[in-house]
């Protein structure tokens, strides 16, 4: 039995479980089907902008759903959803037009009435577990969806001068059967000056924040991030920390320019460390820190403008640096939610050979303990499998991601092969790391 058919023969079990809670009996043979009228649920939806320009191009028909924005701040746009359930729901939101009102700080900006962007099935809960099951033994998910969620044309952007406050969205739509109010939608507005005072309160609220900060971004607290790290020095000796640290909050900026103005202001109040940090960060995501430079003084200037330039996350060198850029992809994607930073690491899945030489050498009498660069490439095999089946499991976006890239045209059939068996391959155990 290959190892594959013996994982699945040893989880099928659960799998059917899980199966039979989610998926609808079938119709007895001659039973007629009793048609589900579709139906729009009455609550809107309001998530990142990028959910539908950035990430939704990169997945399947079938998704996890985005979350429900409650907070934002200044420059972060947004899009509304609405969900439809029934029979036909997809065909239904195709005919279904959306119109909206954004009511903030004593200013109305009407959004008229237009056909939905894009349109997605909505996994149901449970539904990634059993797809990774499933995609190990080549066979297909027959999970069904049970809603889909339509995606606003047109979005609002917190103005870039916005104070605390509280926006209000009104939305109707229009559909095949007629005009029809949804629920007023209320979405907590803090300024940058409000958020750079809200300390972490633990260690969990920092990590949480980089691992998830896609989901919920608050570009307001990526300054309380900065200060953080800088008092940290077990953070700042832990190899590959610094470095996706500064790459995470890079990327968080470069998609938010009026959040990089703030962050700019407040670095140039920092101190040592912090600053050095934090015009690092702006540096590589393209912003001019010049003026900062020049206030400071010439040993400390000369100190910033000469340090190192991080390593390139998607360069394929193995060497001292391979778990480094590792980290830096996992940051950019907890950053943005692109698809980019996972490409990355799953190029890092193209050295199974180098790893099962490895494997070899371990068993050899008298092996030779020198680290090479093939033995480089091995341990970021196993670590990038490792991390991507985590996130298979605990990311729904990384989830559709994998999804999307076994199933797309331009994926190298090595690749495929090796995210079908994230949940089966040895290799990715955590426990068994070399």
């Amino acid at each position: 039995m290959s190892l594959v058919a013996a994982q699945f023969a040893r989880t099928a079990p659960l799998c059917l479980a899980v199966l039979a809670t989610l998926v609808p009996a079938r119709r007895v043979a001659g039973q007629t089907h009793k048609p589900v009228p579709v139906k729009i649920e009455k609550q809107i939806m309001v998530f990142p902008e990028a959910v539908v320009t950035e990430q939704w191009p990169h997945t399947l028909n079938l998704v996890n759903a985005p979350q429900d924005l409650k907070l934002l701040n200044p420059g972060q746009c947004i899009r509304l959803g609405v969900v439809a359930t029934g029979d036909d729901r997809d065909s239904f939101l195709e005919k279904t037009q959306l119109s909206f009102r954004v009511d903030f700080a004593g200013q109305v900006q009407d959004h008229a009435v237009a056909t939905l962007a894009a349109i997605k099935e909505i996994k149901p809960e449970g539904g990634d577990f059993v797809t990774a099951v499933l995609n190990s033994a080549n066979i297909e998910n027959p999970l069904p969806s049970m809603a889909s969620l339509g995606a606003s044309a047109d979005g609002w952007c917190v103005p870039d001068d916005a104070q605390d406050g509280t926006a209000t969205i009104n939305a109707e739509i229009d559909s095949p059967k007629g005009r029809e109010k949804l629920k007023t939608a209320a979405i907590q507005i803090e300024s940058f000056e409000t958020g750079a005072r809200h300390e972490f309160e633990n260690d969990k609220e920092p990590n949480d924040l980089v691992m998830t900060y896609y989901r919920q971004p608050n570009p307001a607290r990526l300054v309380v991030l900065l200060r953080r790290f800088a008092v940290d020095a077990k953070l700042q000796s832990t190899q590959g920390v610094p470095e996706s640290t500064i790459a995470f909050i890079a990327a968080a900026l470069k998609t938010n320019p009026t959040a990089a103005k703030d962050f700019m202001a407040r670095v140039s109040s920092e101190n040592g460390f912090a600053r050095a940090v934090g015009l690092l960060a702006l540096r590589r995501a393209g912003y001019d820190t010049a003026n900062i430079l020049e206030k400071l003084g010439p040993q400390e200037r000369t100190k910033i403008e000469n340090l190192p330039q991080l390593p390139d996350p998607s360069d394929l060198t193995g060497d001292a640096n391979s778990a480094t850029r590792l980290d830096m992809s996992w940051g950019e994607f907890g950053a943005t939610g692109a698809l980019a930073p996972l490409q990355n690491v799953t190029r890092r899945l193209a050295w199974r050979a180098d790893y099962e030489d490895f494997e070899k050498l371990l068993k050899t009498p008298n092996h030779s303990t020198e680290w090479t660069p093939a033995i480089m490439r091995a341990v970021t095999y196993a670590s990038a499998g490792w991390a991507l089946g985590s996130f298979q499991r605990t990311d729904p976006l990384a989830a559709d991601y994998i999804e999307y890239m076994i199933a797309a045209p331009d994926t190298p059939p090595d690749i495929k092969s090796e995210l079908k068996g994230l949940s089966t391959n040895p290799a990715f155990k955590q426990g068994d790391q070399k």
